[in-house]
């Protein structure tokens, strides 16, 4: 269990490096677009092996949320981490053939089209 503990906290620190206000509203669609798709590869790399579940993401979800204030920032930054969380969580606990169920090329297909700027990205 302990180790498992550690990619939590591993996981988690990579989301709070990487979901910095900072640097994240200031990506483009497509630099969003590769951003969200490495981060979903990070994570898929210790999904089975350390039998996360659908809480550990919502807890992500909630940990990043309180990290930063992204009301600072410009209007779509909240709106980029809540979709990422959003996709996260619903990919994650939705049945095969969606992201963790299926490799990855028919994900990033799949979602592709989710990516527009009136989609708040």
């Amino acid at each position: 269990m302990e180790e498992r503990n550690i990619i939590i906290k591993k996981i988690l620190e990579k989301l709070y490096i990487e979901f910095n206000p900072e640097n994240l509203c200031k990506l483009t669609l497509d630099q969003y677009k590769d951003f969200f798709f490495s981060i979903f590869e990070y994570i898929n790399l210790y999904k089975n092996k350390y039998h996360l579940i659908e809480e550990d993401f919502v807890e992500f979800s909630k940990n990043i949320h309180h990290k930063y204030n992204y009301d600072e920032y410009q209007d779509n930054c909240w709106e980029r981490v809540a979709f990422f969380m959003d996709e996260l969580i619903f990919r994650f606990s939705t049945p095969p053939p969606y992201f963790f169920h299926s490799n990855f090329e028919d994900f990033k297909n799949k979602l592709k089209r989710d990516f527009t700027e009136g989609n708040g990205l």
